[in-house]
């Protein structure tokens, strides 16, 4: 897997070996960016929830982003590593407990872009965004980038209020929704 956009493109991510990690694929995560691109990336703070190997919070500093934080308990070695290889490590922070633990400690912190990728058929979606909101953590108009499979959409009348389906594509049995905040 490699980065595909701006200045570390074409850089090699290493992925933790014999774990159930599911990387983001090149074709959607140029889909998320290129989508990005026209909202405006340059200078934003990205939250990166469920990291694996960084590839989108590392994406989004290579395009220009100011600041990433990655949360993911078992691979902040690897989001290191590959935020080292990036040349991106000093606009990096990476939080290595558990996801909900992580969170807390980010309240009232603001991002411009929270982007996660909970594990599937867990029923987690809800559960993540709903801390993500009661840990004050949207910025003013930001945007939640979550991917989920097609038959674990998130449940947006939990959130009424707080976010609104802005987008929403499908590829294969993946879905990106994008939810404005508000």
């Amino acid at each position: 897997m490699k980065i595909i956009g701006g200045n570390a493109k074409g850089t090699l991510l290493s992925s933790p070996a014999g774990r159930n990690t599911r990387p983001t694929l090149g074709r959607v995560r140029e889909s998320v960016f290129n989508v990005l691109a026209n909202v405006g990336i340059l200078e934003t703070k990205v939250l990166d929830i469920f990291a694996g190997t960084g590839a989108m919070g590392l994406e989004a500093l290579s395009r220009g982003a100011g600041e990433a934080v990655f949360l993911d308990k078992a691979t902040g070695a690897i989001i290191r590593e590959n935020a080292l290889r990036c040349h991106v490590a000093d606009r990096s922070r990476i939080l290595k407990g558990d996801v909900s633990s992580s969170l807390k400690t980010l309240r009232g912190q603001k991002f411009d872009y929270i982007f996660m990728d909970p594990p599937y058929r867990k029923g987690y979606i809800n559960e993540v965004l709903q801390e993500v909101f009661d840990c004050d953590l949207p910025a003013e108009e930001a945007i939640i980038i979550a991917e989920h499979s097609v038959s674990e959409p998130p449940d947006l009348s939990l959130f009424q209020g707080k976010c609104q389906l802005w987008k929403e594509k499908k590829v294969g049995a993946i879905v990106v929704s994008y939810l404005q905040c508000r």
